[in-house]
């Protein structure tokens, strides 16, 4: 019975990967496909943390089962007894110290990074509603909302955020951002996206029944595309069509 459980557990484990590693479409794109610079940083920093935090949970497990199987009790016996060993306790703290140590660093700089943007080059007020989000764009006297956002390629883009009614969480993958906007209060992030394409996120914060629901868009297009989208907001005629048409 015990070989049956370990084979139809193993079997469970294999095609969970399996599962993961040979899908048509990625499970999330933010480690294949971070788009712009701060996602780039912040998927460097988890490799970097992974490949520091990793030895330490692979070496407990196996010490763990090894204990499990060398120290039991067997029949006519009794199970090993022994605690304390003062150099091991004290190897076992000083490394994993070190190890946080090491690895606080590029974390900081990350957060940092995420916390001070570069120079922008588009301020975008984002607006929390149950269950939509609304977009103003300031300098162009431009708003919406239940639709997706559009910025241009290349371009470093602020957002501003707050809400009117609860707790939401403004999450695109492919960007590296993830933030609360939090009533009566503004809160800040910056992406920026070097390629064009539509790019998907969702509230990550539970905000009610219809939280589920509460998607995002963003559109990235070339500046050019950009700049005729503005034009049809405030309800002109794009410079192209403009062009065309005489």
């Amino acid at each position: 019975m015990k070989k049956i459980r370990i084979f139809l557990l193993s079997g469970f484990v294999f095609f969970g990967f399996a599962a993961i590693g040979w899908a048509d479409e990625p499970i999330t794109n933010w480690l294949t496909s971070p788009e712009g610079p701060l996602a780039r940083a912040v998927r460097s920093n988890f490799y970097f943390s992974m490949a520091a935090f990793l030895p330490f949970l692979i070496l407990s497990e196996v010490l763990l089962v090894y204990a499990i199987f060398r120290f039991k009790a067997k029949p006519g016996g009794q199970a090993a007894t022994f605690h304390e060993n003062l150099r091991l306790e004290v190897l076992w703290t000083v490394i994993p110290a070190l190890t946080l140590a090491v690895t606080a660093i590029p974390t900081f700089k990350t957060m940092r990074a995420m916390e001070v943007p570069p120079k922008s080059d588009l301020v975008v007020a984002v607006i929390g509603h149950q269950f939509f989000w609304e977009y103003r764009y300031p300098k162009y006297g431009v708003q919406f909302a239940e639709e997706a956002m559009v910025v241009p390629a290349g371009k470093v883009v602020t957002l501003n955020l707050s809400s009117v009614d609860v707790v939401h969480s403004w999450w695109v993958p492919a960007f590296g951002v993830k933030q609360d906007a939090n009533p009566g209060r503004i809160t800040h992030a910056w992406f920026q996206a070097d390629n064009p394409g539509r790019y998907k996120g969702q509230c990550a914060e539970l905000c009610g029944k219809l939280h589920a629901k509460m998607y995002i868009d963003v559109n990235v297009v070339t500046p050019e595309e950009f700049e005729q989208w503005l034009m049809k907001k405030k309800g002109a005629a794009p410079p192209a069509q403009a062009a065309g048409s005489q």
